[in-house]
């Protein structure tokens, strides 16, 4: 690391020496003696920024929990680790207890890790970039600092990313890694993302890295993300339409590109058919041969969903996350 370089202070460190016996740091990712499983991992990041010195108690949205526990529940052969780029705590014995961690902690294939962004980097190809500070000094650090992590922990170990607005609806562990999915036929999304850990997965988890170090722009929301994987994928499929490769469902040289159904079978203009009773048989119908549906926060984040409602995300809760929703307060 350069002798003048200034660390981004969300993401450094904790103190060691912590004296609070009230909170629990979470282990570190790398140091933790359970780590992922290679090609057998599901990952969520959370890239909130919390300053070592705020004692950040981890603190998940019931939609967020909802997520990780469908992803536990309906594979329980994968790992499921949910990462958080700063500094996090548990709450200890003398701290009110969460519900919703509670619930979480239920699974024998929930872990909760925290990482530190250079080490996690370091003996990668995307550790000189890192070290340039260039990702800090974003518009969008809490977004592009999860466009960055999701590639890097499929370098790392392969395995499944998913956004921590999702519900998976069904197993994926039997679908071959390498893959991700269309949100329109011509355009496609990373909210999922699934390479191996060796060969081909690897190989393109190396170009993710490579193209996120030439084409990184802090100042545009989608170019570090979705139009990276898109970049990356025409490249793997030597192609230079999406939308024939969507069409298609092409298989390019293991690399399997899924159709809207897959992931993305609400669109995210229509988000409130999940959400309101009207929709609620249609929005069923058109989800029932998915593998997880995808709530798009970036435009739902501001509605509240009250728990129990006769809405498809309703009834997603109770089958898909049933201990979340139970411990969930009133609303999602």
């Amino acid at each position: 690391m350069p002798a003048n370089f200034k660390p981004f202070p969300c993401f450094m460190d904790a103190d060691d020496d912590n004296t609070d016996d009230s909170i629990i740091r979470l282990e570190d990712v790398l140091r933790a003696d359970v780590k992922p499983t290679p090609g057998k991992t599901i990952f969520f990041h959370e890239t909130r920024c919390h300053p070592p010195g705020s004692k950040y108690i981890m603190n998940l949205t019931a939609r967020q929990a909802c997520s990780i526990e469908s992803a536990a529940l309906h594979n329980p052969n994968f790992e499921v680790f949910v990462l958080f780029a700063s500094p996090t705590y548990l709450p200890g014995a003398e701290r009110p207890k969460l519900p919703l961690i509670e619930a979480l902690q239920s699974y024998k294939n929930v872990h909760f890790r925290q990482l530190n962004i250079w080490r996690y980097a370091k003996d990668t190809p995307i550790e000189e970039w890192i070290n340039k500070g260039l990702l800090f000094e974003s518009s969008y650090l809490k977004e592009h600092t999860s466009d960055f992590l999701r590639i890097l922990s499929l370098y790392r170990y392969g395995g499944i990313y998913l956004d921590i607005d999702v519900v998976v609806l069904r197993s994926m562990e039997n679908i071959p890694l390498n893959y991700v999915g269309a949100e329109e036929p011509g355009a496609l999304c990373g909210a999922v993302f699934s390479l191996d850990s060796i060969g081909t997965g690897h190989d393109i988890a190396e170009l993710c890295l490579k193209d996120f170090q030439e084409n990184f722009n802090g100042q545009q929301y989608i170019t570090n993300g979705p139009s990276l994987v898109m970049r990356v994928t025409k490249k793997i499929c030597n192609s230079t339409s999406i939308q024939e490769i969507v069409a298609e469902q092409r298989n390019c040289n293991g690399f399997q590109v899924f159709n809207t159904t897959a992931f993305y079978p609400i669109p995210w203009p229509s988000w409130r058919r999940f959400v309101e009773p009207q929709y609620l048989n249609e929005t069923l119908e058109q989800t029932k041969d998915s593998y997880l549906i995808h709530l798009w926060n970036k435009v739902s984040k501001e509605l509240k969903f009250k728990k129990g409602d006769d809405t498809a995300y309703g009834k997603y809760a109770q089958e898909h996350c049933p201990k979340v929703n139970a411990a969930a307060d009133e609303y999602f």
